[in-house]
């Protein structure tokens, strides 16, 4: 409780002034009674109640002392103080990636973000609120929002995405909030760096709400599957985070049925590489752990099997680890003559070093190395982006001595030192920019598994149209006389509409869809990310500004004035009362 207008305090000297008074003022007064027959009778009555008698006597004083002290109340004004967020606005930044639904403590941390910002909003205080979501694109859903019934419309309406964070853009979006003001900024996530938010803002005041609870989780991290002559064959990476050995059930299935059912062995925080080969064929290939841990979104993961390109062309002037990494792969391989290269007709995978080839080939073809210019040394680590390709191999332990130049306008997806390594062409060739003899890749196990991820990329048929995150926005040619197709889940529930040529956007929730468009259909796939597969302990904190921390404005004042002066109406009716029972003139 506080007073906001305490020089009124003076005048406390009137109600002291009247109590001063009655204490010496006369207190009985002189009469003459003609007889004392009831006297005894009158004091008996009087020694019986004597706080009775003498609150008759003088309530009108008691009231008038309370009206008073009242009044000089009334003057200082005092109010309440209610907990209020600091800052003149309040920013909101909530994390929406797939590791929200992690569950801690019998808890959805989503929902428990959500109860927290609920509570949060009770102590605006009138501060305009901004809320922004993370994603592959940040959203503002409230910008500058006072009205607390639409903010906690808009909260309760908020879900989980299952995009990467991208928590880096939304600070960077958020800034655009801040415009010079004291802002307290709220950041609901599961794990963020210090050294990731923008301190330079004095004004601006940080407070992280993260998932501070250590929990169990075991993940699918990798599936591939591809069709072979002898039937399918499938690569499959359980990764664990625990602390602690376990054994978890393993299933894969076909949509028809169970084909491989097997117990597991997962040492603490290792990630364990099984192959299955002779699986029955199907359209997708399902993998499934049954496992107690604290995070469903990766217990389950689904790959669609295209129809492929089952024969490999590769340059006889390539060196001869090339034609072993793909014999290993139990494909169909010819060599063919480098002044032969250009000639092939017939459909297939084309591996060779003429560049002056790419983007000519009726198909995408696998570059290694180039023969129109010189390599250059290097000396550094292989750095790779998140790509498909590198999903089963690792590239980070390989030795590379020279590269040759990268082409501008192709997209890098590797570098050793800063100079692009491998790249692929908007076409969609992949071109590794070293011969195999400048590198002692062959000697790695990655260099066969990458050979399998480029195989699995390169003959994608007409009815596969790729694999997208959650909310991936991609530009699709689908070549459709209707210029309209439909996205169904694979049990027929339809999703929702796009039209050819505009922006294709996957769904939100992974798993296999088909898109049609009269007799035409293609199948896509939509997964969560790699780092959406991790769960890191955070931590919760708060990093206060100084513009925000020196403004003494982090409570609400409720004024009881309005009280008081209701309190002293019903006291000047009281003594009205009391004055005309005892009689105006007496």
């Amino acid at each position: 409780m506080g007073f906001s207008q305490l020089p009124y305090l003076w005048t406390v000297i009137f109600p002291i002034a009247v109590l001063l008074y009655y204490f010496f003022r006369k207190k009985y007064k002189k009469q003459s009674v003609s007889s004392t027959l009831f006297w005894d009778e009158v004091m008996k009555e009087t020694k019986a109640s004597p706080y009775l008698q003498h609150l008759q006597r003088n309530a009108l004083f008691y009231l008038q002392m309370l009206a008073m002290i009242l009044l000089v109340i009334a003057l200082i004004q005092p109010f309440l103080k209610k907990e209020a967020l600091a800052g003149e606005q309040i920013v909101f930044i909530v994390d929406t990636s797939a590791t929200m639904e992690v569950n801690v403590d019998d808890a959805i941390l989503f929902n428990k973000h959500k109860q927290e910002m609920l509570d949060l909003v009770e102590q605006l205080s009138g501060k305009p609120l901004t809320l922004i979501t993370t994603g592959n694109e940040p959203v503002a859903a409230l910008r500058q929002e006072t009205n607390i019934n639409e903010i906690k419309r808009v909260i309760n309406k908020l879900e989980v995405t299952y995009e990467d964070e991208n928590l880096s853009k939304t600070l960077d979006f958020a800034q655009s909030f801040f415009q010079n003001k004291a802002t307290s900024v709220y950041v609901f996530t599961d794990q963020i760096d210090r050294q990731t938010l923008p301190l330079q803002y004095e004004n601006v005041s940080w407070n992280v709400i993260g998932q501070t609870k250590e929990v169990s989780n075991i993940s699918i991290k990798r599936l591939g599957a591809t069709k072979m002559k002898n039937g399918t064959s499938a690569l499959i990476q359980l990764a664990s985070q625990n602390r602690e050995e376990q054994t978890v059930s393993l299933t894969l299935s076909n949509g028809e049925g169970e084909l491989v059912k097997e117990s597991v062995r997962l040492p603490a925080g290792e990630t364990v590489t099984l192959s299955f080969d002779e699986l029955q064929e199907a359209i997708f290939l399902k993998a499934t752990i049954d496992v107690e841990d604290d995070y469903l979104m990766d217990n389950e993961m689904t790959v669609f099997l295209q129809d492929q390109l089952s024969k490999i062309f590769i340059d006889s002037s390539l060196h001869t680890l090339v034609r072993t990494a793909f014999q290993s792969l139990g494909v169909d391989m010819s060599s063919i003559p480098a002044e032969q290269v250009s000639l092939v007709k017939e459909e297939g995978i084309l591996v060779t070093n003429q560049f002056s080839l790419v983007d000519q080939l009726e198909r995408p073809a696998l570059f290694i190395g180039r023969n129109d210019e010189n390599p250059v040394e290097v000396n550094g680590t292989v750095q790779t982006d998140d790509h498909p390709l590198f999903s089963f191999a690792d590239l980070s332990d390989i030795y590379v001595s020279s590269v040759y130049p990268g082409v501008e306008g192709y997209k890098t997806i590797a570098t050793v030192a800063e100079q692009p390594f491998i790249q692929i062409s908007p076409r969609g060739d992949i071109i590794v920019l070293s011969d195999i003899q400048m590198t002692d890749w062959p000697l790695s196990p990655s260099f066969p598994l990458f050979m399998w991820s480029v195989k699995e990329q390169l003959s994608n048929s007409n009815t596969y149209l790729g694999s997208f995150t959650p909310n991936e926005r991609k530009p699709q040619s689908l070549g459709s006389a209707t210029n309209e197709w439909e996205i169904y889940t694979l049990d027929d529930s339809y999703e929702y509409s796009i039209e050819n040529g505009g922006a294709f956007v996957a769904p939100r929730k992974p798993g296999l869809y088909v898109i049609r468009s009269g007799e035409k259909e293609k199948y896509f796939s939509v997964a969560i990310s790699q780092k959406e597969k991790e769960i890191i302990k955070g931590s919760s904190y708060s990093i206060g500004g100084l513009g925000v921390e020196q403004q003494d404005e982090n409570y609400e004042k409720y004024s009881i004035v309005p009280f008081l002066i209701v309190l002293l109406l019903l006291l000047f009716v009281i003594e009205w009362e009391v004055q005309r029972r005892r009689g105006f003139t007496s």
